[in-house]
């Protein structure tokens, strides 16, 4: 429809007043300086395998809640739900269920930390077939009616059903602004992860580089329709003479919008698999994220 000036006149006076919000920071000091977690907009992470996406879409997910924040996670590479319960209490916690010597997780403090994962995480399991774009949707709202989410996320793009039936850009340019349409009337946020293809190697450049959002199975349709697209390299190191990928993500943001999320640009964030979470280097400092069950300073946080 046609909207005349006068008809959200109001609306702008109010923004010029109150001015235009940031969303949600993440935590790390560098990263929120480029990008925040905007309701009524989406968010796509992409990447090469074994890249961080998943980790880093966790991370995300424990700073939310940290904030009080509830979510729902498609996961189904992660596992069973039990499992998926398992890495978030691992990302919340930095306890592991794994045996190691000092962070594996004791009943107690899974005790001590059920009810908040029970409050802030829904997960979806996946039992016979794969649900589609407009399924996902469908749960969304399910999601926001049963238990107020405010974001939810597939991890990742190819776990979803498709009948595509027509060329796959097309496709991806109707899926696409399904979620920004659903995300922008809820005024929540949708995260979905993607895979980049597999990285040409040459002998000019022996390790893979970060991706850019061409190299995704439909990337030109995916750059012209997603709100917020976030790149996650891990970045690769010699070691003995060969190459091998470091914990050390490069976390590139190549598309803001609206405006006030965010800035293009990029920062470093490595990866703790110990905690399961990433930390940011300031000053000779690892800054973690906060949540309300850790003290990643000790080696017992309870």
């Amino acid at each position: 429809m046609i909207v005349e000036f006068k008809q959200v006149q109001d609306q702008v006076f109010h923004l010029q007043k109150y001015r235009q919000k940031r969303g949600l920071l993440v935590g790390f000091e560098n990263l929120d300086r480029l990008y925040s977690v905007m309701p009524g907009t989406t968010t796509i992470i992409f990447g090469y395998p074994t890249s961080g996406k998943s980790q880093f879409l966790f991370q995300i997910m424990t700073s939310l809640a940290a904030k009080g924040k509830k979510g729902m996670i498609l996961t189904p590479e992660t596992g069973t739900a039990a499992e998926i319960y398992a890495e978030l209490i691992h990302a919340t916690t930095g306890k592991t269920f794994m045996e190691t010597q000092n962070f594996t997780i004791t009943e107690k403090e899974i005790y001590n930390v059920a009810p908040h994962i029970q409050d802030m995480f829904k997960v979806v399991e996946i039992e016979e077939k794969s649900l589609n774009p407009k399924e996902f949707c469908e749960i969304t709202k399910q999601g926001i009616q049963d238990y107020g989410i405010f974001y939810s996320g597939f991890d990742n793009w190819n776990d979803l059903s498709h009948d595509i039936g027509q060329r796959e850009d097309l496709y991806i340019e109707q899926a696409i602004p399904m979620f920004n349409r659903l995300a922008r009337k809820e005024q929540i946020h949708i995260f979905g992860v993607w895979h980049a293809k597999n990285p040409m190697i040459t002998p000019s450049n022996p390790v893979p580089q970060s991706p850019t959002p061409f190299e995704i199975k439909g990337g030109s349709a995916i750059y012209s329709k997603a709100m917020n697209l976030i790149s996650v390299h891990r970045e690769y190191e010699q070691e003995g003479g060969n190459w091998k990928q470091s914990n050390t993500a490069l976390i590139t943001v190549h598309k803001v919008k609206p405006k006030p999320t965010g800035q293009k640009g990029f920062c470093k964030l490595t990866f703790d698999p110990h905690k399961n979470a990433y930390y940011e280097l300031m000053g000779g400092e690892k800054n973690y994220i906060v949540t309300p069950f850790n003290n990643l300073e000790s080696k017992t946080p309870f």
